[in-house]
Formats: C-alpha cells, structure tokens, sequence
C-alpha cells in the first residue's frame, strides 16, 4: 500500500463512519502487513475528536503514534523500545505539526477541527458530512505522511 493509497483509504473510511484514529491506524496496519487489528483498531476508538472528546490531541496524531509503537513497541517489561520507535514518532510528530496542523503548529483536535465537543449543536454540525470532510482530508494527509515515515523506519 502505496502513501497515496493509504491517504485515499483514511479519508474513505473516516467518511464511511470510523473515527479519525480508526482511520489511520487501520491503513497503517494495513501498510505494515499487520492481520490481526480488530482489537487494536477498537481499542483507539475513544481517541476521536482529541481523546474522549475532549479536544486534546488530535486523534490522526494519536493513532498514526500507536501504530508505530505496534511496528516498534516491546512485548514484555524486560525487553528494550527499538531505537526506531522514537526517531520514527519524531518524524511523524514533526511532519504532522508542519503539515496538517496549520500555522499555530497546535496538535488539539479542538483547533483542528474548529469544533468545540461540549457543544451539541457544533458536534452535529460537524457530524454531517460537510463538517467532517475537512478533519477526513487532514485524515487522509496524516495518513500519506504515516506511510512516508512507515517507508522509511520499518523496512
């Protein structure tokens, strides 16, 4: 799966109903061969609209994290992080702050996304399909960027 692809696929199934972090990590494990992502893709649900909603960090960055930390991440307690692991999320921390979030360089999903989570009246606005549209294109640029640093760490 090419960085392309995996920008079109994010965007996709982020419009077909998948939270952003969904999103991400489900082409991103795509990417690394990975088959058994049910439970994984599952587990980063609450990661949307910047962890439980709260507007925090916004859910591509926290996703596209976590499936680095699946390529690189230690199994048990006495093993060691690969190397890679931290120079890989730099790079994807950095490219993210430098090309999706936008000039204030803020990783909050509240900023990102415009939309304040507590209010009802802007989550269903943002719910439609005009609202989400945006946050599903940064979705999917998030996900061409994952798949540039993928490309490059986890040979």
């Amino acid at each position: 799966m090419t960085p392309h692809q995996m920008e079109t696929e994010a965007l996709d199934l982020m419009l077909q109903g998948f939270h952003c972090s969904q999103a991400i990590l489900t082409v991103g494990l795509k990417k690394l061969n990975v088959n058994d992502s049910e439970a994984l893709v599952r587990s980063v649900a609450a990661l949307g609209g910047g962890i439980a909603s709260t507007g925090g960090p916004c859910g591509p960055l926290t996703g596209g994290i976590v499936c680095i930390g699946r390529a690189f991440g230690k199994t048990a307690p006495e093993e060691k992080d690969h190397p890679l692991m931290w120079r890989a999320c730099t790079a994807f921390y950095r490219r993210f702050e430098a090309e999706v979030s936008g000039p204030e360089l803020t990783v909050a999903c509240r900023d990102i996304a415009g939309v304040d989570w507590r209010d009802r009246d802007q989550v269903q606005a943002f719910r439609g399909r005009e609202g989400c549209t945006p946050c599903a294109r940064l979705t999917g640029k998030a996900a061409a960027i994952l798949g540039e640093i993928l490309e490059k760490y986890a040979r």
